[in-house]
């Protein structure tokens, strides 16, 4: 049982260390990221701006 809660706070401790190494900007790793507000990449902000276009002619 006492292995068990090992495991467990080690993988604890390593996944708040990846967290604070993303957010550093220190690795990449993106599912750990939180955004407050969602936002587009720029392929679909294109994307929407040229069907806007192309449906009001």
């Amino acid at each position: 049982m006492q292995t068990v809660i090992k495991i467990f706070f080690l993988a604890g401790v390593l996944v708040v260390a990846g967290f604070f190494a993303n957010h550093f900007g220190w690795v990449s790793i993106p599912w750990l990221e939180f955004n407050d507000v969602p936002t587009y990449s720029e392929d679909a902000v294109r994307t929407n701006d040229t069907l806007k276009e192309a449906f009001e002619k």
